[in-house]
């Protein structure tokens, strides 16, 4: 009798189970990751937001517009994350829209292809984040 060479099905199938359990469990821990770097992208964003207001305020008597501090040479404009997943704006309060220069508050809500269910948008002001709901808050967490 000559020696069996190669694999039978059963140690195939076996196998590709294993690799198929592998990948439904990995597949979402990546999704999860993906998820998390997009909103680290918006909160470094909002943060050079920050820096570069302090640095517009420390030469002018209020805080900027988009515009003022493009015109400044501190940020581009329109403001973009740097990896382009998120929009900054920068508003009066977490629900106006006109800055009034006394305070700031700077709010970076999704490019439209990377929408985040759970974390619609971001809020940080002069004293740093800003939590429109408990919910928010959480998205700061993670």
């Amino acid at each position: 009798m000559k020696p069996q060479k190669g694999f039978s099905l059963i140690e195939l199938m076996i196998v590709v189970a294993v690799i198929g359990i592998l990948a439904a469990v990995a597949y979402p821990a990546y999704q999860d990751y993906v998820i998390r770097s997009k909103r680290g992208d918006a909160m470094n964003a909002l943060a050079n937001v920050r820096i570069q207001q302090e640095k517009y305020r420390a030469n002018n008597p209020t805080f900027g517009s988009i515009a003022s501090l493009a015109a400044a040479g501190l940020v581009t404009n329109p403001l973009n994350s740097p990896d382009k997943y998120w929009q900054i704006t920068i508003v009066d309060s977490p629900v106006a829209s006109q800055p009034d220069g006394s305070q700031f508050f700077a709010k970076a809500v999704p490019l439209s292809p990377h929408a985040d269910s759970d974390c619609p948008e971001f809020i940080v002001g002069r004293s740093g984040p800003v939590f429109t709901s408990p919910d928010n808050k959480s998205c700061w967490e993670r």
